[in-house]
This record gives C-alpha cells, sequence and structure tokens, in this order.
C-alpha cells in the first residue's frame, strides 16, 4: 500500500484511568537491556543521536531457515528504564513503512508516554532489514526520481507504455542491485528478526507497539509467537486479510485519500479544489521551478493529508499560486534523499514479496481507472508506485492468515478518518484477534495517534494497560478527537 510511516507531531500530557483488569508483575528477573551480551551499546549515529539514547547492532542470519549460513545486520537503539530494577521488560517500536527506520523512533516514544511507563520499560527501536542503518539496499540511481518525474496519469497510450517500462526498470534495477536479498525481505523476515532481537536483549516476552504497516509487522509476530508477547499496541491498523496484503489495500485507500481530501477542502475552503486542478494544468505545460511537475503536486498533497497541522501551509500555498506567486508552493517540495530511495526500495520489496499481485498488466489499468474516476487524488500515483510488483522477480507469499491463538490481551487504536490506514483494517483485526480491545478515536484523520497527536484518552488508556495491565471494560470503546 501507498507508503505510511507515521509523522512526528506534538504530545500531550497523560491522565490517568480506564477499567480494572489483569496485571502481572515486573520482570525483575531479567537484567537490564544495556547489561545483556546479545547487543553491544555504544554510541549513535548522528541522524539518531540524543542524550540518554544508546546504539547497537544485530547479526541475524539472511535466511532464517539457515541459521548458520549469511547474515545481515540490524540496528538498534536504547532509550533505557529510569525504574532501576522494577522494570516489566521491553517494548519494541516500529513506525511503519515498510520502508520506515525506527532507530530515531525510542527516542520521541521515550518522550511521549508518562513517566511510569518510562520507569517500567526499555524502549528499543529498531532499523529493519535492508533499512537505513541495518544494510540498506537500493534499487535505482537517485536521477531515477529527479523532479520533474512523468505525469502519474497517463493521457495516451503511449504515456502509459512508457510508465509500465519504468516500473519494469525499477524490478530488474531491484533484482540487479539486491536480487539475493529480495527472496528474504518480508514481514515474516521482520517478525522472525524481532524474536531474535527479543532473544539478544535477554527477555523470555516482548512487548510491542506498532504504527500503521507496524501493526501488520506485530499481528504477524503476534500469529508467529503468541507464547512471547507481553503487552501489544497496534496504532492506524492495516488490513490484515490474505486478500488485502496488499493489493487491495492500495485500492481502498485511493477511496479514503479522496475522502480526506474532502476533509480538507471542507476545513480549508471549498476553493481549493478549483485552484489545484488548475495548478495540475499549469504544471503540466511548464512544471514550477522548474522542479515540481504533476507528480510532485500530487505527492504534495497526499502528504499534507497525513496530518491535518500540515493543511494552512498548504492552503495558503495554493492560494499564493493563485494570486500570481507559485514560490510558497515551490518551496513545500523537497527533493528526495538517499533515505527515502533506501525506504521506498524497501517499501517495494516487502510489498511484493508479502502478497500476490496481478501479472496481467490489463487488470492494474481496469483498477486504476476505476478508481480513478471518483477518486483521482491518488489513484494513478499509487498505482505506479506498486507498479514494480507486476514485474517483481521473486514469487509472491501466499499471506498468514491471523486468527490471533493464544495471544494475550491486545490493545488497538484507530481513527475514523484516517486516509493511510482507513477503519476497515482496524475492524478486520479486531474480528481477526478474539483477545483484543479496539479504541475508535471519533473523527481523528491524522495517520498515528498514540505518542503522535495530544490525545488524552487514548494516551491514558495506553499506560493503563502496558504498566498495569488495565484495558478498556468493553471490547469497544471510544475517545473523541482532541
Amino acid at each position: 500500500m501507498g507508503r505510511i510511516v507515521v509523522a512526528v507531531v506534538a504530545v500531550a500530557a497523560m491522565i490517568a484511568g480506564t477499567a480494572a483488569g489483569p496485571a502481572s508483575g515486573p520482570d525483575t528477573a531479567h537484567p537490564a537491556v544495556g547489561s545483556t551480551p546479545g547487543v553491544v551499546w555504544g554510541g549513535c549515529p548522528d541522524d539518531v543521536a540524543e542524550p540518554g539514547l544508546r546504539c547497537g547492532t544485530l547479526a541475524v542470519p539472511v535466511d532464517h531457515a539457515r541459521p548458520d549460513g549469511p547474515t545481515t545486520t540490524l540496528g538498534l537503539s536504547l532509550a533505557a528504564a529510569t525504574g532501576g530494577r522494577a522494570r516489566r521488560g521491553t517494548i519494541v517500536v516500529n513506525p511503519g513503512g515498510p520502508g520506515g527506520g525506527g532507530m530515531w523512533l525510542a527516542g520521541l516514544v521515550r518522550r511521549a508516554l508518562p513517566e511510569r511507563v518510562r520507569q517500567s520499560y526499555d524502549i528499543v527501536g529498531v532499523d529493519p532489514r535492508g533499512n537505513h542503518h541495518s544494510d540498506p539496499i537500493s534499487c535505482v540511481d537517485a536521477s531515477f526520481d529527479r523532479a520533474p518525474r512523468p505525469d502519474p496519469v497517463p493521457p495516451t497510450a503511449r504515456d502509459e507504455e512508457r510508465l509500465i517500462e519504468r516500473a519494469r526498470t525499477y524490478a530488474g534495477g531491484c533484482a540487479e542491485r539486491a536480487g539475493h536479498l529480495l527472496p528474504h525481505l518480508g514481514t515474516l523476515e521482520n517478525a522472525r528478526d524481532l524474536d531474535l532481537v527479543r532473544a539478544a536483549l535477554g527477555r523470555p516476552k516482548l512487548s510491542f507497539i506498532g504504527w500503521s504497516y507496524g501493526t501488520y509487522l506485530g499481528a504477524v509476530y503476534g500469529q508467529l509467537f503468541p507464547e512471547r508477547v507481553d503487552r501489544m499496541i497496534l496504532d492506524s491498523i492495516v488490513d490484515p486479510r490474505p486478500d488485502q496484503v496488499w493489493y487491495g489495500s492500495n485500492l481502498r485507500q485511493d477511496i479514503a485519500f479522496q475522502g480526506r481530501w474532502r476533509d480538507f477542502l471542507d476545513a480549508s475552503g471549498a476553493d481549493l479544489d478549483p485552484i489545484f486542478t488548475r495548478v495540475l494544468a499549469a504544471a503540466r505545460t511548464r512544471p514550477l521551478a522548474d522542479a515540481v511537475g504533476p507528480a510532485e503536486l500530487y505527492d504534495l498533497a497526499t502528504r499534507t493529508l497525513y496530518s491535518s497541522q500540515h493543511w494552512p501551509g498548504f492552503a495558503d500555498a495554493l492560494r499564493a499560486w493563485d494570486r500570481g506567486d507559485p514560490a510558497p508552493l515551490a518551496a513545500l517540495y523537497t527533493p528526495p534523499t538517499a533515505q527515502d530511495a533506501n525506504g521506498t526500495a524497501i517499501y517495494t520489496a516487502v510489498e511484493c514479496h508479502d502478497g500476490p499481485w496481478p501479472r496481467d498488466w490489463a487488470v492494474w489499468d481496469r483498477d486504476a481507472r476505476a478508481v480513478h474516476a471518483t477518486a483521482p487524488l491518488t489513484a494513478w500515483s499509487n498505482t505506479w508506485l506498486n507498479a514494480p510488483c507486476a514485474f517483481w522477480p521473486v514469487p509472491a507469499r501466499t499471506p498468514m492468515r491471523i486468527d490471533g491463538h493464544d495471544l494475550p490481551p491486545v490493545l488497538l487504536i484507530q481513527g475514523t478518518r484516517d486516509p493511510a490506514t482507513p477503519p476497515a483494517g482496524a475492524n478486520a483485526l479486531h474480528d481477526a484477534l478474539p483477545s483484543s480491545r479496539l479504541i475508535t478515536v471519533l473523527g481523528e484523520g491524522d495517520h498515528g495517534i498514540l505518542a503522535f497527536q495530544p490525545n488524552d484518552c487514548v494516551l491514558a488508556a495506553a499506560a493503563a494497560y502496558l504498566t498495569d495491565g488495565t484495558l478498556p471494560a468493553g471490547r469497544d470503546t471510544t475517545c473523541e478527537e482532541s
């Protein structure tokens, strides 16, 4: 599905209280993470470093079926618990993607969660295999994504053929540059890596917080290793059903983004829709600042919808263009970095491997045109992002069916207007996990809630669950949008 890495926004203070539930004692039988022999902790890379954070590496098998074979390296970060021996254990955090590195996230989560949680848990971030500080892969040269990229909405059959060839080239580049790893890049591998992280940290059980794609990673880990799960929070939830991994999810996501665009227009002004249409038409003739064409404009609009904090700036820039000043809109675009390119490569490798994709381009074309008729904002852009999967050199897996057998209580969090992970995904996972409790945040459309949105209701429920095992009284409960 379209890349769904949660955005960093302000965090609110925690308030207490939810209904009572089972609790278990602290993990006093196990030493602090920093003293375990599995990982050597030291300084952090510059882009991760912050006071009190330590970083390390862990070698894991490239092929989990060959534990004594070649290895790849995972980068880890540690925000140690503040409570000394009175600790429950370790929370591993994942921000989504797939393709989102997690080392940076440990520090943010430490700052966001209340003190009683920080006292109880070490927080560990992991860059999944192939990503960022974990032996990063690439598929193409930097020039491949140099702006302006081709218009994602093909006006002619010949233009569509050029975009198909571009997708084929990308898939071929992945095979050429990372072919030996491609059979071993996927959610199953990420979940098995997570269990090796648990073992290296000296923990009999692991707690986990995952956002976005991280919710699928958590669900798969729980399916593989239910007896090794302590606490698990899954926030902004992707649809785990095998027929949705991942082709079906992308089509649903396109429709949800169009709905969120209507929310943006309702909040910012209906005049922005025709302005955006005029900007697109002008950019097709001449890109803004010779760099921002229709592909970049669609990206800007889509990224804006992940967080309503960005709405005023995007609205002001559109109106400035309409008054004859294109500079503010052009300034919102930032060229992709090497880390962005790596993230896209991992996103593609994981999604193409995780589940089946149509091999007949006529299916893609039919579905893109049908969705574009009612949801044009992302239909074609999302199609081309995922189009390399039509030509992927590694056979796709049959997705794992999630049934939640033997899984301890899991807390689910979902906003009703989230475009990147529409509520159908949360409902599907809630149905699949008999032990789950679902908190629905009414009216919330910003992607990623716990630790990323100032919602005291959600933070209080999460804190009670993490520290005491306390869950909401009912299987379904609601919080109001902040």
